[in-house]
């Protein structure tokens, strides 16, 4: 009997040190409270319309401009190659100001890697339009923070956030944009 209790603390023991060296256990507390690990976030991400969404009109535009929803793809760290057709970008809002024409949006979405693990995020971005509405060119800069607000598998409660920079292409209203962050989960 002392034998086999003493196989079964030695395999519990040593699962506990096969456990994930990012996640430590709070010592004395009455239960178990995980702290998570805060990580560099990184990512080369491209916005393709989604022809089926609807636009969003955005205001002091006098119903003249409106934003649409877009597929993601690309490349994140922790996630890896992102599954295209379920990876998105949603615009919640969108408001431009007359006198700089920078048109922001709200938004909110999900990266999810080829293994269907996912992370959620809200945003806010400012693309510059003032080429777009003046023809005098076909690109113009987008920034923005997004903040990660949770996931799925190992991005349960995952949190963080990270800022987007890139370029809107007038001409196909495509997107790329290089995100730098951090995530924790």
């Amino acid at each position: 009997m002392k034998n086999l209790l003493f196989i079964l603390l030695s395999v519990t023991l040593l699962a506990a040190c096969q456990s994930s060296s990012d996640e430590l256990v709070s010592p004395g507390a009455s239960s178990q409270v995980v702290v998570r690990s805060t990580r560099a976030f990184h990512a080369n991400l491209t916005g393709t319309i989604d022809p089926t969404s609807a636009p969003t009109p955005c205001s002091n535009t006098g119903g003249t401009l409106a934003v649409l929803d877009y597929f993601i793809s690309g490349n994140a760290t922790h996630l890896g190659l992102l599954n295209a057709t379920l990876s998105t970008l949603h615009h919640d809002d969108c408001d431009l100001n007359g006198e700089t024409l920078n048109l922001s949006t709200s938004v909110t979405g999900q990266l999810v890697g080829v293994n269907g693990d996912m992370i959620t995020y809200t945003g806010a971005d400012v693309i510059n339009v003032f080429n777009f509405l003046t023809n005098s060119g076909s690109t113009g800069p987008f920034t923005g923070t997004w903040t990660i607000t949770g996931g799925t598998g190992r991005y349960a409660g995952a949190t963080g956030s990270f800022t987007i920079n890139g370029i809107v292409d007038f001409t196909t209203l495509g997107f790329t944009v290089v995100a730098d962050g951090t995530i924790s989960y």
